[in-house]
C-alpha cells in the first residue's frame, strides 16, 4: 500500500502534542474529517474523546488508561480512543504524542474493525503511517521531545 501524506500538528499542551495524518490531495485532515462526521452521528461520545484530547495533551499525559489496545495488529502503538461504540483510532508515541487517524462506529456484536471497510481502511492508513514514521525514528530525522515530536514529517513514498 503506497501513501502519501503530511503529519500536521493538531492539539498542542504542556504534557503532550496530538498530531494528525493529511492525506495528499485532502483538503482537511483525518482527524477533521472524522470529527466532523461523527458530529452528526453521536456527538456525546464524539465531544468527549475531544475533551479526552485536551485533557492529555494539558494536564495528564498520554497514558495507557485513556487508549484501548489494537483488537489484532502488530503495530505496538496502534491504538484507539473510543467511548461506546465510537472509535477514533491512533499511534501512540510514549507519554509525549500522538498521531491521530480516522476512524468512525464500531457497531456493538461486531468483533473487530477489518468487518467495517471504512474502519479497516482507516487502520490500514496508520499502520502504513507507522512503519513510515518508525522508520524515520530509528534513522533519527524524526525524534520524540519532552512532549512532542520534531523532525520530517512530509511521507512521499
Amino acid at each position: 500500500m503506497s501513501v502519501e501524506f503530511e503529519i500536521e500538528e493538531y492539539f498542542k499542551g504542556e504534557k503532550s502534542t496530538f498530531y494528525t495524518i493529511k492525506l495528499k490531495g485532502e483538503a482537511k485532515s483525518e482527524t477533521e474529517k472524522f470529527f466532523e462526521e461523527m458530529a452528526t452521528i453521536d456527538i456525546e461520545s464524539t465531544e468527549f474523546i475531544a475533551q479526552r484530547i485536551e485533557i492529555m495533551a494539558e494536564k495528564t499525559g498520554c497514558r495507557d488508561n485513556f487508549f484501548k489496545l489494537k483488537e489484532s495488529s502488530f503495530f505496538n502503538n496502534l491504538c484507539a480512543l473510543s467511548k461506546g461504540e465510537l472509535r477514533l483510532y491512533c499511534l501512540r508515541y510514549g507519554n509525549v504524542a500522538v498521531v491521530l487517524g480516522g476512524g468512525g462506529v464500531k457497531p456493538e456484536g461486531v468483533s473487530s474493525y477489518q468487518e467495517i471497510p471504512e474502519l479497516d481502511e482507516d487502520v490500514k492508513i496508520l499502520e502504513k503511517a507507522c512503519e513510515l514514521i518508525d522508520e524515520r525514528i530509528k534513522e533519527k530525522e524524526i525524534q520524540i521531545n519532552d512532549n512532542s515530536l520534531s523532525g520530517n514529517f512530509k511521507f512521499n513514498n
